[in-house]
């Protein structure tokens, strides 16, 4: 398994000069890949996505995935960074919708290569494996795969090494960051409520163990929104060193 961290935890990246501290910040700290939070890159990196994405693969840092919308154009987004791994999380008004627009995307994404990973989610179109199930089916022949989310599958009930399980065969990312308590999923704080990795209540050794045992090979990505150590370094060094644990013992 491969450790990666996502450029969430550095929060919005205004310009060159931000990506460029954020992406020498992820492979000084020892990460073997990266993910690109796209939603928060400023609006001049957006536009020029030939120029950002040549800065990108430019640092011999692997994209493991890009954070997607439902928008068909997300495709050349994901291939620009020199990706083929896309996660979805679905914020739409209701799962008919989130449906229409992801087979859409998943047309799109398809003819160049590009799997859409959808992403179980508090507060989303996808709380449940019914509602996963659900918009997989509908997206064929399109192919789908699964993002397993530590924090939010803990936050969703959900058991993790049983949703390894079930999905062992669908699973292209995996993102790792822990749930500080369980409370009812309509009442997490995504700024207080999701920690740092060991901080928290979600089973991440067994997470690792359920991944080892489907012969999982891919990015494990360390992606915590709202970093509550006193830098952003601070963080993103402990995840690395728990992650780093964590993938030596069990995985």
């Amino acid at each position: 398994m491969i450790p990666s961290c996502s450029s969430i935890t550095w929060g919005e990246l205004k310009d060159e000069q931000d990506l460029k501290k954020t992406l020498a910040s992820i492979k000084k700290l020892g990460y073997a890949e990266a993910g690109i939070e796209y939603p928060l890159l400023g609006p001049g990196l957006r536009k020029d996505l030939v120029k950002t994405g040549a800065l990108v693969r430019g640092y011999g840092l692997p994209i493991s995935a890009v954070a997607i919308d439902t928008s068909p154009s997300m495709a050349g987004v994901v291939t620009a960074f020199g990706s083929s791994v896309g996660w979805l999380c679905l914020f739409e008004k209701d799962i008919d919708v989130a449906i229409e627009k992801t087979k859409k995307l998943t047309a799109a994404c398809g003819k160049v290569g590009v799997n859409v990973s959808l992403h179980p989610h508090v507060k989303s179109n996808l709380l449940t494996t019914e509602d996963l199930d659900r918009v997989m089916k509908a997206c064929l022949p399109n192919p789908t795969s699964v993002t397993v989310d530590t924090a939010h599958l803990t936050a969703l009930d959900i058991d993790i090494p049983k949703f390894v399980a079930r999905y062992k065969t669908k699973i292209s990312l995996v993102h790792m960051k822990d749930l500080r308590v369980k409370k009812p999923q309509e009442e997490v704080d995504y700024e207080k409520d999701f920690v740092d990795l060991g901080d928290g209540v979600a089973d991440l050794k067994g997470t690792v163990k359920a991944l080892k045992a489907t012969g999982y090979k891919g990015a494990v990505m360390v992606e915590v929104d709202y970093p509550h150590d006193v830098s952003v370094e601070a963080s993103s060094r402990k995840n690395y060193r728990v992650l780093s644990s964590l993938l030596r013992s069990y995985g």
